[in-house]
């Protein structure tokens, strides 16, 4: 059952008039996937108002259509189903807050520039009867819309907490108010929006201030970790890392082409936990050392953990390994990049026994460091035994010329994949990446 489901409680909720009493079965932006008795809110974008699509919705079967207020509306606006208000967008964000201090469960969020998706994907997987945010719902609309879609009945709700700017995952564990939160990684994301790594750990550390009073925080080890427990003194701090001083930490990490295996060791545990799964990259370990941090701190059910994890493989575009032409393997890691995710990617490919192929398309949104990131990336791909790097885009021409005579630079997709015709063999080993707005995927379609 939703926490909010049907249209008094929700008008009542939020202090609106109106005095419907139908049921909710969802909630929704696009009046387009709109059934009988959905919610639909008609918020406003830089190039559609959804308000005009409330008559859709209403026809549809909406139980009501929430749309911004305007002098000069339509005569539709005389149904009792819609309701003006000042802004939709505020709306929603509201009755998820009221949403989410219903619920009684547990309450995850998870942030950080890496491993957020990954992690969160964990923690679903390894705790029974949990619920997450889906698909990469986790800004300022998408985490609201799945709060309201939580069924009363999870025992644990997990979500992923994304920033561009600051204030975002303020914002966002204000709605959540999580009794648990986890930071993944601090590294070079957003940096258009966020201007400096301290930028980006400032937003981050957003989530810290907005943990449940007696909750748990679960950050890496490092020089970080002073800064975050000074935060607070109300809350317990659990670290994860590579060394001995982490609060949870691997031993005998051994990874293949076929995934992961190590052991989590801690002061903590009675005995060391072995973990063994079909997830690849050596980051992954410290996305699954978070997770069981934040399951075992908790008291949660760590006995099915390694069980869980051992059919958890890595999602398409991130990382996912396939078999492509010439008996070649593909790492579809096409999702989005940056620099840290990069280098990551890097050091799976170079993991692999043959010859090794990265195409790379730019970075997005790293501001006045974006030719500084570019060229870095081409000499670590050099220094760490890539032997060719083909790129695409406007700013991985300066990986491309960093990376030496064996890195070519194409502005046509269709010209990248002509020269790779030309240099493929067999059982060749590819890593495609690059930001989302690159749509490197499509390079996998143009060889046919």
């Amino acid at each position: 059952m939703k926490l909010i489901n049907d249209t008094k409680d929700f008008l009542n909720s939020l202090s609106l008039d109106g005095e419907l009493s139908l049921p909710i079965k969802n909630f929704q932006i696009d009046s387009r996937k709109v059934k009988k008795n959905s919610v639909f809110f008609g918020l406003t974008g830089s190039n559609n108002d959804g308000s005009i699509f409330a008559s859709d919705a209403i026809k549809k079967g909406a139980s009501l259509a929430i749309i911004k207020k305007k002098k000069n509306f339509s005569p539709i606006s005389n149904s009792s189903k819609i309701i003006e208000v000042k802004s939709p967008e505020k709306c929603l964000i509201e009755a998820a807050k009221i949403a989410m201090e219903r619920y009684a469960g547990n309450i995850i969020g998870v942030t950080g520039s890496n491993g957020k998706t990954t992690t969160k994907n964990i923690l679903n997987n390894c705790i029974s009867n949990s619920y997450s945010t889906f698909k990469n719902f986790n800004n300022e609309i998408g985490l609201p819309l799945c709060a309201l879609e939580l069924d009363s009945q999870k025992s644990t709700a997990i979500f992923e907490m994304g920033a561009a700017k600051s204030g975002d995952i303020d914002l966002l564990s204000k709605i959540i108010k999580p009794n648990i939160g986890i930071i993944t990684h601090i590294g070079h994301s957003h940096l258009e929006g966020l201007n400096s790594v301290n930028g980006v750990l400032r937003v981050k550390s957003e989530l810290i201030k907005n943990i449940k009073k007696d909750g748990i925080a679960i950050v890496p080890d490092g020089k970080y970790l002073n800064y975050w427990k000074s935060m607070r003194k109300d809350i317990a701090f659990y670290s994860f890392g590579e060394k001995s001083s982490a609060s949870y930490f691997p031993s005998q990490i051994k990874m293949t082409k076929h995934g992961l295996s190590f052991f989590i060791e801690s002061n903590y545990l009675k005995k060391r936990v072995r973990i063994k799964t079909k997830l690849i990259g050596v980051h992954n370990v410290l996305n699954i050392l978070a997770s069981f941090a934040a399951i075992h701190s908790a008291k949660l059910n760590v006995e099915r953990f390694s069980d869980n994890l051992k059919d958890l493989q890595n999602h398409s575009q991130r990382l996912g390994l396939k078999k492509w032409v010439k008996q070649s393997n593909v790492i579809d890691d096409t999702y989005n990049a940056n620099p840290d995710s990069m280098k990551a990617a890097i050091n799976v490919l170079c993991q692999f026994q043959g010859r090794k192929i990265a195409i790379l398309g730019d970075m997005a949104e790293l501001g006045r460091y974006r030719k500084k990131l570019h060229l870095e990336l081409g000499d670590y791909a050099k220094i760490h035994g890539v032997d060719f790097l083909l790129g695409y885009g406007d700013l991985i021409r300066h990986t491309s010329s960093a990376f030496g005579n064996r890195g070519f630079f194409f502005t046509n997709k269709i010209e990248l994949v002509d020269f790779l015709r030309k240099i493929l063999k067999t059982r060749d080993n590819i890593l495609l990446k690059g930001s989302r707005s690159m749509k490197m995927e499509e390079i996998l379609n143009l060889w046919k």
